[in-house]
């Protein structure tokens, strides 16, 4: 059956949903996970560590990631669900012989480049959370 390979446009649909799906879950360990540790250890570095040590360069660029992700949240959530509608309606299409073949593939390479900057987005930030996390241990160690 050509509509379950994963070499159809309809097959590489299901595996970018399965993508999508993913991406959510990610970005809410980013969310619920990573930044809240983050904004709490801010939090308690301001209150202990900062009142003895000049550390205001590491608290800065801290708070710059996390103000920076609080800000990329709600655009990643959107643009996840925004993928997730794209892909439900182009899915709805080709199986109802709505777009021919080539067109399908056309539009399933464009959703394709939106999910690679969304899991570019929550590497960058993974990347940056975790390099943070070894900032504050540090600092909590100093």
């Amino acid at each position: 059956m050509v509509a379950c390979n994963s070499k159809s446009p309809s097959g590489q649909i299901k595996l970018m949903q399965k993508r999508v799906d993913a991406l959510e879950r990610q970005v809410e360990v980013l969310y619920n996970q990573d930044f809240d540790f983050l904004v709490k250890e801010y939090q308690a570095l301001d209150t202990t560590v900062a009142r003895t040590r000049d550390i205001r360069e590491e608290m800065q660029l801290l708070q710059a990631y996390l103000q920076q992700f609080e800000n990329q949240n709600a655009v990643i959530k959107e643009n996840v669900e925004f993928s997730r509608k794209q892909l439900s309606d182009l899915d709805y299409d080709i199986k109802n012989k709505i777009l021919d073949e080539e067109t399908a593939w056309q539009y399933t390479r464009e959703e394709e480049k939106v999910l690679d900057v969304m899991e570019a987005q929550i590497k960058y930030f993974q990347e940056k959370f975790d390099a943070q996390k070894e900032v504050v241990k540090q600092l909590r160690k100093e």
